[in-house]
C-alpha cells in the first residue's frame, strides 16, 4: 500500500509484505507482528485487530499504522475515523510516513474537537509515557563495558567438535548465557539460541564451564555473561570464525529493514561476540524493537536486562512487565527467571508456590533450565511442602543424562538423597561434586558446607543454584 493510493474505505490489499524470519528458537508469541499480518492476509480480521492493538500499545509503529487502517475500514471493529486518526498520528510520530496520508484523508471529516481523542491516545501510549513505564533507560557505555570486562575469558576452552555432528557433516550456531561469580569460574550455562537444536549444546556448555574468567574481589556481585559459538567443520573455533563480518552485516541489514527476528539475532550478536567489543547497552535497543513486535525471546531479553541492570538502569517493575509478557507467550527463560525472582531472599509460601508453577510450565515445555531449577527446588526447598526428593532425582537424571563435567548435577542429587534420609549416597554424590568443582577451580566453601551436613546425617536446605 502506498500513500498515494490509500483510500481507507476502499482499498483491501494486504497491509504490508510478510517479513523474512530467521530461525530464532522459541514458541509463538501471544501477539506478534508477523502472525498478525498473516491473520490479516487470511481475512481473520478479529484476530489481526486484537494482535495489532496489543502491539500498538507497546509502541510498535507498523502495528499502530495497521490498526489505524483497520479502524478506518471497519475491519475487526466498528469503523471509527477518530480512532483511525489517533493511531495514525502516533504511527506518524514514530516514523511511518504513509500514516500521514490517513491523517490527511480523515482530518477534513472530523468534527471540531475530535483531535483531542488523538491527544488522549498519546497520553496513554505515546513514547513519553512508555519511556516512564515500560522502556529501559540505557546505561553509560563506560559502566557497561566495565562489567562486561569480566565476561572476557582469560583462558578460553575450545571443546572438541562433536563426533556425531562431524560424522553427519552438520554445522551450527549456539548462543549461551551464563553466570560468572567473583571466583571467575562460570556457572549454569544455558542455551538461548541453537541451530540446529540440540546438536552442539553439550559442546558449547563444556566450552563455557572449562573456560576461566577474570576474578573479582570477594563480595562482588555475580555478573551475567553471554557468548556466541559457531561450529564450522573446516576451521572450528568458537567465537572466532570465518565470515563473521558478513554474518553481522547481513543480520544488521535485515534488522534495519524491520525484521523482528533479525533484530533479535543482531542484539544477540552485539552482546555475545567479544570481537565486536560492544557494550550491552547497544544491543538492548534492538531487543526492544523486536519485543515491541511481539518476539518472546526479545521480550525476555529486555525484561532480564531491566531486572539485572544489564546495559540499562535496574528497574524491576518494568522488567517484570516484559518478563510476564514473554512468559505468557510460553517463553521458558522468562518463566525460569520469574520463578527465581519469586524465590529471591526468604520467600513465603505463596512465593514458593508461584515459583514452582512457573518452573513446572518451563519443565513441561522440555526446557532444560526449567527442569534443572525445578529439581533444585524439589530437592532442597526449606518448606517441606515444596520438597519432592524422588521427583528431583528423576528430573536431574533426565537433565544431566550423558553430562559428566557439571558439579551441579551431583549437588542436586546429593541434596535430594539427604532430604530422603540416604546420607551415605548423599556423601558420595557431594564428594563427586567437590572433586569436579576442584578441577573447575570453583569456590569450594558452599560445597564443603553441604558435605559437612551430610556427613553429620543432616539434610541441607536452601538455594542450590543462583540465576
Amino acid at each position: 500500500m502506498s500513500p498515494e493510493a490509500l483510500n481507507p474505505k476502499k482499498v483491501r490489499a494486504p497491509l504490508l509484505p510478510l517479513l523474512f524470519a530467521l530461525f530464532i528458537a522459541g514458541p509463538a508469541a501471544a501477539a506478534d507482528l508477523m502472525s498478525a499480518e498473516k491473520a490479516y492476509g487470511a481475512r481473520d480480521y478479529d484476530a489481526a485487530f486484537k494482535a495489532f492493538h496489543e502491539l500498538a500499545e507497546l509502541g510498535q509503529p507498523t502495528a499502530q499504522f495497521n490498526l489505524a487502517v483497520m479502524y478506518a475500514r471497519g475491519e475487526g471493529t466498528r469503523p471509527s475515523d477518530i480512532y483511525a486518526f489517533a493511531w495514525a498520528s502516533l504511527a506518524a510520530k514514530n516514523g511511518v510516513e504513509k500514516a500521514k496520508a490517513i491523517m490527511d484523508d480523515i482530518r477534513p471529516k472530523l468534527a471540531p474537537g475530535s483531535e483531542q481523542v488523538a491527544m488522549d491516545i498519546e497520553a496513554q501510549y505515546g513514547n513519553a509515557v512508555l519511556d516512564q513505564h515500560l522502556f529501559p533507560k540505557l546505561a553509560s557505555e563506560s559502566t557497561d563495558l566495565s562489567e562486561r570486562a569480566r565476561c572476557h575469558a582469560v583462558s578460553p576452552y575450545f571443546p572438541a567438535y562433536p563426533a556425531n555432528a562431524e560424522r553427519k557433516g552438520v554445522q551450527g550456531d549456539v548462543y549461551l548465557e551464563f553466570a560468572v561469580p567473583p571466583d571467575g569460574r562460570p556457572r549454569n550455562p544455558h542455551i538461548i539460541y541453537a541451530v540446529p537444536s540440540g546438536e552442539f549444546d553439550g559442546a558449547a556448555r563444556t566450552g563455557v564451564l572449562r573456560s576461566e574468567f577474570p576474578t573479582a574481589p570477594p563480595g562482588s556481585k555475580t555478573v551475567e555473561c553471554t557468548t556466541f559459538y559457531r561450529f564450522i567443520m573446516r576451521d572450528f573455533r568458537p567465537v572466532t570464525y570465518p565470515e563473521l563480518d558478513r554474518l553481522v552485516q547481513k543480520t544488521l541489514e535485515k534488522a534495519e529493514a524491520g525484521d523482528p527476528s533479525a533484530q533479535t539475532l543482531y542484539g544477540m550478536l552485539l552482546v555475545g561476540l567479544p570481537q565486536l567489543n560492544k557494550p550491552r547497552s547497544q544491543g538492548l535497543p534492538w531487543f526492544l524493537k523486536a519485543a515491541q513486535a511481539g518476539v518472546p525471546l526479545a521480550q525476555f531479553q529486555v525484561g532480564f536486562s531491566l531486572l539485572k541492570g544489564w546495559g540499562c538502569d535496574c528497574e524491576e517493575n518494568k522488567g517484570l512487565d516484559w518478563l510476564r509478557r514473554a512468559a505468557q507467550a510460553g517463553q521458558p527463560d522468562a518463566e525460569v527467571t520469574l520463578a527465581m525472582y519469586a524465590l529471591h531472599g526468604t520467600p513465603d509460601e505463596s512465593g514458593v508456590k508461584q515459583a514452582r508453577l512457573w518452573l513446572e510450565q518451563a519443565a513441561a515445555s522440555g526446557n532444560r533450565d526449567g527442569k534443572l531449577y525445578l529439581a533444585a527446588l524439589l530437592a532442597a526447598a526449606p518448606d517441606s511442602q515444596a520438597r519432592d526428593p524422588k521427583r528431583a532425582l528423576a528430573l536431574v537424571e533426565e537433565v544431566f543424562r550423558g553430562v559428566d563435567d557439571d558439579p551441579t548435577a551431583f549437588e542436586i542429587r546429593a541434596a535430594a538423597e539427604a532430604s530422603s534420609g540416604q546420607f551415605k549416597e548423599a556423601i558420595k554424590s557431594e564428594t563427586k561434586a567437590v572433586s569436579m568443582a576442584t578441577r573447575l577451580k570453583w569456590d569450594l566453601a558452599p560445597l564443603n558446607d553441604r558435605l559437612a551436613h551430610y556427613t553429620a546425617n543432616q539434610p541441607w536446605y536452601g538455594a542450590l543454584v543462583d540465576f
